[in-house]
């Protein structure tokens, strides 16, 4: 049952969706269990992919990044998705990428520091994606709820 979350896993996941950056004896001492555990436990997870790493949850706005904007694309042939997935992941401003069902193939976030900067991302680099038939954009007006899922 070595690749099996059981309740303690999901506790220290709980915790550490709170604070990526909380020590592990901290982690230990919420949930009285030794460090070591919290160790072992987080690496397995690791190893089984349920933790990809840990990340800053950055306010873009504040650092001069002013627009949020969500992209849904038309593929030109369904099955161009992976290469353009691999095309839209080379340019820096597009931060998710999600292979999507319904209406459109692909949906994508990307930040800009303006409507011009965004103007020149999408009409250089999304624009000319070999694969994209037409592209829906969206923008942010504010982000009203980050968050994990909890597994409590």
């Amino acid at each position: 049952m070595k690749n099996k979350l059981d309740d303690i896993d999901f506790k220290i996941l709980d915790l550490l969706s709170e604070n990526a950056q909380m020590p592990f004896t901290e982690v230990a001492k919420n949930l009285k269990i030794s460090p070591g555990t919290v160790h072992s436990r987080t690496k397995k997870m690791k190893n089984l992919g349920v933790i990809k790493g840990a990340t800053l949850n950055l306010d873009y706005s504040k650092i001069g990044w002013k627009m949020t904007v969500f992209l849904g694309v038309y593929l030109r042939e369904t099955m161009l998705y992976k290469q353009v997935i691999n095309e839209m992941e080379l340019v820096p401003e597009i931060v998710k990428v999600h292979h999507s069902t319904g209406k459109y193939d692909i949906f994508a976030k990307m930040h800009a520091r303006d409507s011009i900067h965004y103007r020149r991302v999408y009409q250089e680099a999304v624009l000319t994606i070999e694969g994209i038939k037409g592209i829906e954009s969206f923008m942010s007006v504010e982000e009203c709820m980050s968050r994990h899922i909890s597994f409590k």
